[in-house]
């Protein structure tokens, strides 16, 4: 370690790196850093003599990184880069673990320091000399300790969260959007009887016998003695059921679930909860990502999700019935629906209108053919020029037909379900008996019973019954997307209000619009737009 004097004082200059580093910030604003960085700060003051000043030169911090989890962490790599330039005499931390609790990453910090003669102090644990084997056998000693420590941590909350899991318990963390900060009430709640709008308490019912009181660390009911599992409702204080309160954030979970299914575009979800001033549980403004992010959560079904993977019946509230939130899942997890800034569909009938002469979907021209007259854009066919048509000239007369349609008197009709229903009440069933195969055949596994080759030929048939049931609940609800045009007082006002997804899905709901070649030239009237040369076929 090269010597640095202070030009003004004479003392000798040890320059000094702060490192300062939390796992989990549970308060916001770093305010577990600041600590860190104070404490060291007072360490540097004490150790400052007469002739010697500990002055620090940088701070390093990472903050809601683990030293344990293997992640890269940005400052602490900065940090060792720095040192290795010379540009640091000692590092100064509130704790070695702090620093390190990987014996690879202590290893590769020693191989740093010790050549450099960099000085290791902290606020508790005292010094580390990395330059004697002494020093670094204790440094090595206290990465085990901590290694250990944090192990044994890790091991003692996954089995209180297998637990929890089990019990069907809430784990905790940052607020859920539509629920209480307890993450088990319904945000909010109105009592339809006295009014009130808070003391609830929430009961599972089971759904073999309607009893309450049951499931307390089981699924199997104490007054029947079934399987079949529970729902969960919440109840005022006065006995009465309680109902979501209108426009809350429990509603609103639902309300965006209808409207994917309807074909709106997340984006335009969240400009519509923007300009209502709704928030995210972090009091943040919505974007596209965040609204798909949150109704992606199983939670919002009442479904509890531990280790990756759906683990039973969660004991709070579902805001949306399985059925509609596999659908919504389905749909917000297809492929086809997803876009980025470069493919996003901007105008109606992009891969909607189909070629009548190809059988291929319309697509917008590309710049070098657009309308000869006056460039205005127009729709091609994908495999080949020969079908053109403007857009907003098709865009239009697709948008005129699809008013008339919905101002009918028999428009009423259209509202009418077109599917056969799905078996939903069987579709759970099957979902339920296909997990409770799997805890026993797992159980079974565990006991020493049955070897993991039985195991897997067992547990194969449940898994794909399992598979299908849930596949079954993914296609239970689709949303009509008419609704809301038909018997509207104004048609048209109720269109335009619409967001281009919700309209293109409109016009795939009720037509296939084919696109034929049109006459040559001039058509009686003076103009070039063929009507006939567009064929609505209705569905």
């Amino acid at each position: 370690m090269s010597e640095h004097f202070d030009a003004t004082t004479g003392r000798r200059l040890v320059r000094c790196f702060t490192y300062a580093r939390i796992s989990e910030d549970r308060e916001g604003g770093g305010l577990g850093i600041e600590r860190q960085v104070e404490d060291c700060e007072t360490l540097a003051r004490q150790l400052s003599t007469p002739q010697v000043e500990y002055r620090i030169v940088r701070v390093f911090q990472d903050n809601d990184l683990s030293a344990y989890s293997g992640k890269p962490r940005p400052d602490y790599l900065a940090m060792l880069e720095a040192l290795k330039r010379g540009e640091g005499d000692c590092v100064l931390a509130w704790h070695t673990d702090r620093l390190h609790r990987s014996p690879m990453e202590l290893e590769e910090y020693i191989d740093v320091c010790e050549p450099r003669r960099v000085d290791t102090r902290t606020a508790r644990a005292g010094h580390l000399d990395l330059t004697t084997a002494t020093g670094r056998m204790i440094a090595r000693q206290l990465g085990v300790q901590a290694r250990y420590e944090v192990e044994r941590m890790i091991e003692r909350q996954r089995r209180k969260r297998d637990q929890m899991a089990q019990r069907g318990q809430y784990f905790g963390g940052r607020r859920p959007f539509g629920y209480e900060p307890d993450g088990i009430t319904p945000r909010a709640l109105l009592c339809p009887a006295c009014a009130a709008d808070d003391g609830f308490r929430t009961v599972r019912l089971c759904l073999a016998c309607g009893a309450s009181g049951g499931f307390a660390g089981t699924h199997e009911c104490r007054s029947c003695g079934q399987t079949e599992g529970f729902t969960v409702e919440c109840f005022c204080e006065c006995g009465t059921l309680a109902q979501l309160a209108p426009n809350s954030e429990a509603t609103r979970v639902e309300q965006a679930a209808d409207l994917v299914l309807a074909g709106a575009s997340l984006n335009s979800i969240a400009a519509r909860w923007n300009e209502e001033g709704v928030k995210t549980s972090t009091g943040a403004s919505w974007a596209g990502a965040e609204v798909r992010e949150m109704l992606l959560r199983p939670r919002n079904a009442g479904i509890l999700k531990h280790r990756g993977k759906e683990a039973g019946r969660g004991g709070w509230k579902a805001l949306l019935d399985e059925p509609k939130w596999r659908s919504a899942v389905a749909v917000l997890t297809d492929e086809s629906r997803r876009t980025t800034p470069g493919n996003a569909r901007r105008h109606l009938g992009s891969s909607l209108y189909v070629c009548g002469v190809h059988g291929a979907t319309m697509k917008l021209a590309s710049g070098n053919t657009m309308n000869h007259q006056r460039g205005l854009p127009s729709y091609s066919c994908r495999v080949s020029k020969h079908v053109m048509r403007r857009v907003d000239l098709l865009d239009a007369h697709v948008q005129a037909a699809v008013l008339d349609r919905v101002s009918r008197p028999d428009a009423v009709e259209l509202l009418a379900a077109r599917e056969e229903p799905v078996d939903v009440r069987g579709a759970q069933k099957d979902m339920r008996e296909a997990r409770a195969t799997l805890t026993q055949l797992a159980t079974a596994l565990g006991d020493g019973s049955m070897d993991m080759l039985e195991w897997r030929a067992a547990s194969g048939a449940a898994k794909k019954r399992l598979a299908a049931a849930e596949a079954v609940l993914a296609t239970a609800v689709r949303a009509n997307p008419v609704v809301g045009l038909v018997n509207a007082e104004d048609p048209e006002a109720a269109w335009n209000a619409l967001d281009l997804g919700r309209q293109r899905a409109v016009i795939d709901f009720l037509m296939t619009v084919v696109v034929l070649p049109a006459r040559r030239g001039r058509l009686p009237g003076g103009g070039y737009w063929d009507p006939e040369a567009v064929r609505l076929d209705w569905k």
